[in-house]
């Protein structure tokens, strides 16, 4: 075979694993690993790009010559927000009566990120500090309804006062967020021409920030959070995305930067809403899940991330995402759009304690991160983490973790467990390094399955696969008797999220909301809702209702309003992208996804559903309805649709993407049951349910398509480690995808 060509570099940072995938021209992959420098990114991403160029016998500079696109996924910007090093001193204008709003926040900020155990505690529930100060807040009058009528004018010497203290207190940015501005933002664009005349009267440059631009959606707090996160958090990160671009140009890379989204596609840096960006980790790793939903022709999949500080769920439903219109950023509930992922404070570094009090044991939510545990001596950490029982239980190689680069401690993991958690507890080390390994598989467990089954679904129903740095070592554990349809462990699991980087197309993805109304369908009957709005309507118009001519006149009017609606906002929307295409230089094909939120009238929560057609008449408008008729019944139940209430639009969403090169999951052209010799490392011992077995060991590598494995054994490759217990066993298919089976 041919030396690769590198064309495409992906990159994921993490809180632990700085991993990076290489895409050969011909689709061919490999992948690289190295600790997280959180003290400066690049550091720790050019360690593991040179950890996955020497697997094709290249340099750094060897690929540099050759790469065509750069993907980074990480945590700059929430980075920024979770140690308040972000732009500041920041000020805001907004609707007189409403400068409170960070402040009083929302009673779930206050513990949407806490624990099950936490959140039955009112004494552990409190509120993020605003970002920005009171006395930085200013009120003007004026008023927006929610229809984009104007009720009061904006008193504009208001503004010029406002702008004027905030001016004079040093803001170095100042946003403008007035009520409904995104019904219509001229309240908006004239309070910034205002505060631009007083900046320059003042001989200083101000930037200055107007929400309709950032989020133009419903909902004033997640508004102003997003274009507050999107000022303090994501304008100084694209300083640090030129910095890396500037250390790969000194590289040698010619080739852009782009920037994963929340929602599955890559941005160039100079993307108005970069705060689009913020969490784009989970995400990435769902757009690899979707890959393999489609791959294996198969609709329900759920994906589950295991690394060193959290474990993070995602669901795939009908080959598609669930989208959330929303995004927690540190408890900031952002109206910014993402993938649905759910993450506990449970992962491979989760530090493990005694209560001095009760006596019972307790695993994270807090983490010892990329420093691993007590058995790395070079990390510093002095609290045993889950790393130091799979040491303890044999399931981690001392001599081979991230491929022999760091050494690992038995013996000072031993000590340290035995003093720190088996004396307190009055038991065998072994057995408190098992009861901790399940207790976190628990936690692991319990998060998925309530997931799960949340969503109205058994686990029957899907195909599960567990990726990320911990994931193999700890899947047979957090699935077991769950009797999943299937348990998928790719070969590319410790860094299949920056896999997914590079399986992603450059799309810009608009919002803007909607109340637009859609009564029943023909041939369904208008009951309660429906009825009482269409006769209203009819009220309003005097006409007088007889039968179901004029029932269906009224129907055909209110869809018409709808259709009109959808085809002005997804209009607007399509200007945006262009807009923001062409900003960046981008020139080519835009390929469009017109997509909407609904939910049936009378229902709190909506969907997000794709649109037939970028122009809707009344036949798409029905086939629109139709659609979300069908996804509704696949995420939650049938039995709750309510097709007789008809139906609310409650955002336009469009999404414009220019394709880039993909990888591809090339398939071995021989399946063979016979391991072979080389991929057999010998044995070790390892302690699974209070015995100790004999497990064959092999190199992950060296195992070939239609190998099966019987436990106990252990998988090893340089940056994770499958572990196949008693009673299980796993087979390796033509696409290097290990199947998990067995274990009731």
């Amino acid at each position: 075979m041919s030396r690769p060509v590198p064309m495409v570099l992906g990159i994921d940072t993490g809180g632990t694993m700085s991993d990076t995938v290489l895409v050969s021209e011909d689709g061919r992959f490999v992948i690289g690993k190295a600790q997280t420098t959180p003290e400066n990114e690049a550091i720790g991403i050019l360690n593991s790009l040179r950890d996955a160029a020497k697997k094709w016998n290249m340099t750094v500079d060897e690929v540099a010559k050759s790469i065509r696109t750069i993907i980074y996924s990480g945590t700059i910007m929430l980075n920024r927000v979770l140690t308040r090093e972000g732009l500041q001193p920041l000020g805001i204008i907004t609707t007189a009566g409403f400068e409170d709003t960070l402040r009083m926040g929302r009673a779930r900020q206050s513990w949407n990120t806490l624990s099950y155990a936490e959140r039955l505690h009112a004494i552990s529930h409190f509120h993020p500090e605003p970002l920005v100060p009171r006395n930085m807040i200013m009120g003007v009058r004026e008023r927006i309804l929610v229809t984009g009528v104007e009720m009061i004018p904006l008193y504009e010497s208001e503004v010029e006062e406002a702008a004027r203290k905030l001016i004079e207190r040093g803001a170095k940015a100042i946003i403008i967020m007035f009520l409904n501005s995104w019904a219509n933002p001229s309240h908006e664009i004239k309070a910034a021409e205002i505060v631009e005349k007083v900046a320059k009267e003042k001989g200083v440059s101000v930037p200055i920030f107007m929400s309709h631009r950032i989020a133009p959606v419903l909902g004033e707090l997640r508004r102003l959070n997003a274009v507050v996160l999107q000022v303090y958090a994501a304008e100084p990160s694209r300083e640090q995305f030129r910095k890396m671009e500037e250390a790969f140009r000194a590289r040698g890379f010619k080739a852009p930067l782009y920037i994963f989204t929340n929602y599955g596609t890559v941005v160039p840096p100079t993307f108005e809403r970069l705060i689009h960006t913020v969490t784009s980790g989970p995400s990435a790793g769902n757009v690899a899940v979707q890959y393999l939903a489609n791959l294996y022709g198969l609709d329900y999949m759920v994906g589950t991330d295991v690394g060193g500080t959290s474990f993070d769920v995602t669901t795939v439903v009908a080959r598609r995402p669930i989208m959330n219109p929303f995004t927690i950023v540190e408890r900031y509930e952002a109206a910014v759009p993402s993938i649905a992922t759910e993450s506990i404070g449970a992962g491979t570094g989760s530090y493990i304690r005694v209560d001095p009090v009760t006596k019972s044991l307790r695993v994270g939510p807090d983490s010892a991160g990329y420093r691993i545990g007590v058995s790395w001596r070079d990390g510093g950490v002095e609290t045993v983490t889950i790393n130091d029982a799979m040491v303890i239980l044999g399931y981690l190689n001392p001599n081979y973790f991230l491929g022999g680069e760091i050494k690992l401690d038995k013996d000072r993991a031993l000590k340290e467990f035995e003093r720190q958690v088996a004396q307190p507890l009055g038991i065998d080390v072994y057995e408190a390094a098992w009861g901790s390994y399940m207790m976190v598989a628990d936690h692991m467990r319990l998060h998925l399955e309530g997931i799960v089954r949340g969503l109205g679904f058994s686990p029957e129903n899907f195909y599960l696969v567990s990726y990320g740095g911990g994931g193999p070592s700890l899947v047979a554990a957090y699935t077991a008797g769950m009797r999943f349809a299937g348990v998928m462990v790719p070969e590319v699991a410790p860094a299949f999220s920056a896999w997914g980087t590079t399986l992603a197309d450059i799309g810009i993805r608009a919002e803007k909301s909607l109340e637009a109304y859609v009564p029943p369908l023909p041939g369904v009957k208008p009951l309660g809702m429906a009825e009482m709005i269409m006769r209203g309507v009819a009220e309003m118009l005097k006409i007088k209702i007889t039968g179901a001519a004029e029932m269906e006149g009224i129907r055909g009017l209110l869809s018409g309003q709808a259709i009109n609606a959808l085809n002005s906002a997804w209009k607007e929307l399509r200007s945006y992208i262009e807009e923001e295409f062409k900003r960046a230089g981008l020139a080519g094909e835009i390929t469009w996804r017109p997509a909407v939120r609904m939910l049936y009238a009378g229902m709190l929560d909506d969907i997000e559903v794709d649109a037939p057609a970028i122009e809707v008449d009344e036949g798409l408008l029905q086939k629109l309805c139709e659609s979300f008729d069908n996804l509704f019944e696949k995420v939650y139940a049938s039995a709750a649709r309510s097709r007789e209430f008809g139906y609310v639009v409650t955002r336009a969403i469009l999404t414009g993407y220019m394709a880039l090169r993909k990888p591809t999951l090339l398939e071995e052209k021989e399946e063979t049951e016979r391991i072979p010799e080389n991929a057999f490392k010998g044995e070790r011992e390892m302690y699974w349910n209070g015995k100790w077995y004999r497990a064959s060991l092999y190199e992950m590598g060296l195992l070939r398509a239609g190998n099966r494995v019987k436990g106990p054994a252990i998988i090893e490759a340089p940056a994770a480690t499958y572990v196949i217990p008693p009673g299980f066993s796993t087979r390796l298919d033509r696409r290097r995808i290990f199947w998990l089976e067995g274990g009731g």
